[in-house]
């Protein structure tokens, strides 16, 4: 067990396939020390209550003790091993502490990568919730931004590659829902919103065409937005799919045509053989699709640094006119899809001229209803 191995380093074995040196506990017989290996072999042994009753015990008794942070982060371990969604977030909150009380221990970044994995073991396929997904971004962007040099660094890494990879699936399924659909302002807000937040993502030269697609079926008042998108597929999706249909698009739009940079070509290529190698991998796609939890290898073919600004990557702005544009589209669009709308406004055009007259048949109907509705409230 990952975190139980880490307590029993920090009593002097090792620690996530890491050795740190043994302290010499064999030296005294300190009541601490008998209460902290005692506690040790309950985590051990799964008696996680009672191992967290004698490290309270060993804190409130001992404040002074050299087993004090050990303790601690011993008690956070217990709750990650115990697991579940209570044990999880219990785990979470104690080694956030951890961090908070001993922010100098040598063993902070250990505690900072198990509160990332506290949300990265609850993560959920991407169509369903993305709240720990999302806890597990940030707190692994902590990670590699406070203690970049630690151990715990290039697996950190490469977890948040595979939650960023998760969350733009999300996104992106979304996207194309509303790209199928026709809905092209909600595609290009959700997937334009994708691209620029995680550049890595697997299936991003898909996501930049279908905002390319969905700028110039708007009918914008020019064609910038569109052409800007269809640019970038060439020049950093050089070997996409869309490649040659961008072309033609710009062609058609009256705009000067990219080359990609030997530099980008030799990237897409070497994307493309280590993404072919993934979909060879079938039996792990096919236990992708029948298992609860959601199947992340994908990432691990992708080029590139996880993104650590994900908050504050943003699409570029958009111009006044493009912003009213969409907002007529959108009014448009709802008058199409509610008949009310439309009803009222006609309505409201015809409400200087006469009304027709209401049959007596009606009239009769009216006040029966007026009537049971004054006895029988949800009439």
């Amino acid at each position: 067990m990952v975190a139980l191995g880490a307590v029993l380093a920090l009593a002097g074995t090792s620690c996530h396939r890491h050795k740190h040196a043994a302290p010499d506990l064999a030296a005294s017989q300190e009541p601490d020390r008998l209460l902290f290996e005692k506690s040790l072999e309950d985590i051990k042994n799964k008696r996680y209550e009672v191992a967290r009753l004698t490290l309270q015990t060993l804190i409130n008794a001992y404040p002074d003790s050299d087993y004090l942070d050990r303790a601690k982060l011993a008690i956070a371990d217990s709750w990650f091993e115990q697991g579940g969604s209570t044990g999880l977030g219990q785990a979470e909150i104690e080694y956030k502490d951890f961090i908070t009380f001993f922010p100098n221990s040598p063993h902070a970044a250990y505690a900072q990568y198990q509160a990332a994995m506290c949300h990265y073991r609850r993560l959920e396929k991407p169509d369903r919730d993305r709240s720990n997904a999302r806890r597990a971004e940030r707190e692994f962007q902590l990670l590699l931004k406070n203690f970049a040099e630690s151990e715990y660094a290039a697996d950190g890494g490469l977890k948040l590659k595979e939650v960023q990879e998760l969350l733009a699936e999300s996104d992106y399924r979304v996207g194309r829902f509303y790209f199928i659909k026709k809905s092209y302002v909600a595609s290009a807000s959700r997937l334009e919103e994708l691209v620029a937040k995680y550049p890595n993502y697997s299936r991003l030269d898909d996501a930049v065409w279908m905002v390319a697609r969905s700028f110039e079926k708007m009918g914008l008042p020019n064609p910038e937005r569109a052409a800007l998108y269809y640019a970038r597929l060439l020049t950093e999706h050089p070997l996409s799919e869309h490649a040659e249909g961008a072309k033609q698009q710009l062609a058609a739009l009256e705009k000067p045509i990219p080359e990609p940079t030997p530099e980008a070509l030799a990237r897409a290529q070497q994307q493309k053989e280590l993404l072919e190698q993934y979909e060879r991998g079938l039996m792990g796609k096919m236990f992708g699709m029948f298992s609860g939890k959601p199947f992340l290898a994908r990432a691990h073919a992708m080029l590139g640094e996880p993104v650590l600004d994900t908050a504050e990557r943003k699409p570029p702005p958009r111009t006044d006119e493009e912003v009213e544009a969409q907002r007529k589209i959108l009014v448009e669009r709802m008058a199409a899809n509610n008949p009310n709308v439309a009803r009222n406004k006609e309505e409201k055009n015809d409400e200087n001229g006469p009304k027709p007259k209401q049959p007596e048949s009606e009239k009769e109907t009216d006040k029966k209803r007026s009537f049971l509705r004054a006895l029988i409230p949800f009439w």
